[in-house]
């Protein structure tokens, strides 16, 4: 009798150990540990590179047309990336044999940073935009020749954009809001007896009254947003598709 008890022990465990390793094996991924579609870069931006012919002479003007197809999320992006000239940085041109063909003029990377200040200090930025999902931006080169010297010759051509993301951005700001705003500053730190808390708050007030009269005058001119370089989230590698083109 007693080896019959056993042995039906010995089964039980057995099949409470195989439950327990079927739910070790079954655990649901941590949050953030998955690859999703979502992490590739391509979820993020699409490139299309274009041109308006497939044939040209020699010397005769090559323009490019690069579209950047935003996807499902509003981004912060540099205006430098996705609006100017500077978005075609990262070109690559190969000939018939392979060959990799060497720039003869850097594009230029066109500097946009800027100090601004925000609740009394300085905040170095870069002047940023507002892309909003679905949306698309194009930019144009208006002459491939002028930054390569191509001979009679079949080329591809594609683009390579590390887009970096931000956070947070801040509006633009007249030299004299930065004036005003590092008076502000100066006064809530000042240690100057004569400064009580009811002067303080007073000449604040008045200076902020200030502040809103020239954001109002000057506001035509203020629509540029600048992102801090310390809210900068990563960036993505951008790829666009590969055209051929044939100089005669």
């Amino acid at each position: 009798m007693k080896p019959l008890i056993l042995l039906n022990l010995f089964l039980i465990l057995c099949l409470f150990g195989c439950l327990g390793s079927q739910q070790t094996t079954t655990q649901p991924t941590e949050p953030g540990t998955s690859s999703t579609k979502a992490d590739t870069p391509n979820a993020l931006a699409f490139l299309e590179l274009s041109t308006p012919k497939t044939t040209y002479s020699e010397q005769e003007p090559i323009p490019l047309e690069l579209q950047i197809k935003n996807g499902k999320f509003d981004l912060l992006v540099p205006f430098s990336s996705v609006a100017m000239v500077r978005a075609f940085r990262q070109l690559t041109v190969t000939d018939s044999s392979g060959n990799v063909v060497k720039s003869r003029k850097m594009i230029p990377i066109e500097n946009t940073l800027k100090t601004l200040y925000k609740d009394g200090k300085s905040v170095r930025a870069i002047q940023g935009f507002d892309m909003k999902a679905g949306t698309t931006q194009t930019v144009l080169l208006d002459n491939l020749l002028e930054f390569y010297k191509l001979a009679s010759d079949s080329y591809t051509v594609k683009v390579t954009i590390e887009l970096e993301v931000y956070n947070e951005f801040m509006q633009d700001q007249h030299a004299q809001i930065i004036e005003l705003e590092r008076e502000i500053y100066d006064y809530q730190n000042s240690t100057n007896p004569q400064f009580t808390p009811e002067v303080k708050k007073e000449a604040i007030g008045y200076i902020q009254d200030q502040i809103k009269l020239i954001q109002e005058k000057y506001k035509d001119d203020l629509q540029n947003i600048y992102l801090p370089l310390k809210s900068r989230r990563g960036k993505a590698g951008l790829e666009s598709n590969t055209i051929s083109l044939t100089i005669e």
